[in-house]
């Protein structure tokens, strides 16, 4: 191999080892914020209140709160930061494990997106010396982007399209994941391991929350009405009110508990990435 061969396959290796540590580090943080949300999810199942939102606004909230908020917001927020550079450079490098055609870079770039807004929300918390008070809740920004897209032409339609997407994108995690078990390629682990059995289950119940935002968006669109756009904490309020709620909220607690003990050990166990 010559010098310059060498240096070229020297440079590629240090960039997917840079890789690689973003999206384990990324995987932790992301982790700690399923499992926090799951934790807040259970409250509202066991005693029918919460003292804040299951989303990711009132899990920052709640880490805020504990002894050493503000140090745990840093290593959150940064680790999610970690998370969203990680699917940045896979959308323009692919992924080692997972198909890397145009619809999957497409759902990469905006994961980066997401995640990187998910960071931005715990570094200012943190920067604000772990204020739990301010960010807006999920729920207000979901019926104010409704309230947006009702005023474009064919704006109502627009609602439900995006409610049915969504439906259908929690079908698409059950069938792909829980059922077919596709996740499970990305792992150094044989699938009838504790890893596997935890995506399982987190992608399956973590899902129902998701087609259940996705109906009452649907609603929404229907009515004509951007208050009953509802984002993932007041879904599970919505939820809590219906026959069975208790049940229904519980078993979308553990998906969501086990979806975030699924990404800790993604984090060690992923082949690749």
């Amino acid at each position: 191999m010559t010098t310059a061969s060498s240096r070229s396959a020297a440079s590629t290796s240090g960039a997917a080892d840079w890789s690689d540590r973003l999206a384990r580090f990324g995987l932790l943080g992301k982790g700690v914020l399923h499992a926090v949300i799951g934790l807040l999810a259970l409250e509202l199942a066991l005693n029918g209140s919460s003292s804040t939102e299951a989303s990711t606004t009132g899990a920052m909230r709640w880490i805020a709160d504990r002894p050493f908020g503000v140090a745990a917001l840093w290593v959150v927020g940064f680790s999610l930061l970690a998370l969203a550079a990680w699917r940045a450079i896979t959308t323009v490098v692919g992924d080692p494990v997972e198909d890397d055609d145009g619809a999957y870079r497409l759902v990469w770039a905006a994961k980066a997106v997401v995640y990187a807004g998910f960071a931005l929300t715990f570094l200012r918390a943190a920067l604000d010396g772990g204020s739990s008070d301010g960010g807006t809740s999920d729920d207000e920004q979901a019926s104010a982007a409704a309230s947006t897209v009702f005023d474009w032409p064919m704006g109502r339609w627009i609602v439900v399209a995006a409610g049915l997407a969504i439906i259908g994108v929690a079908v698409y995690l059950v069938v792909h994941h829980t059922i077919n078990k596709a996740f499970a390629d990305r792992l150094r682990v044989l699938e009838s391991s504790r890893a596997v059995t935890l995506g399982r289950v987190g992608y399956g119940l973590r899902s129902v929350a998701y087609a259940l935002a996705g109906i009452l968006l649907v609603q929404a669109g229907f009515a004509g009405e951007e208050q009953q756009a509802r984002g993932l904490s007041g879904t599970l309020e919505e939820a809590a009110d219906a026959a069975w709620g208790t049940a229904l909220l519980l078993g979308v607690a553990v998906g969501f508990l086990a979806y975030g003990a699924y990404c800790v050990a993604e984090a060690k166990l992923r082949r690749s990435a």
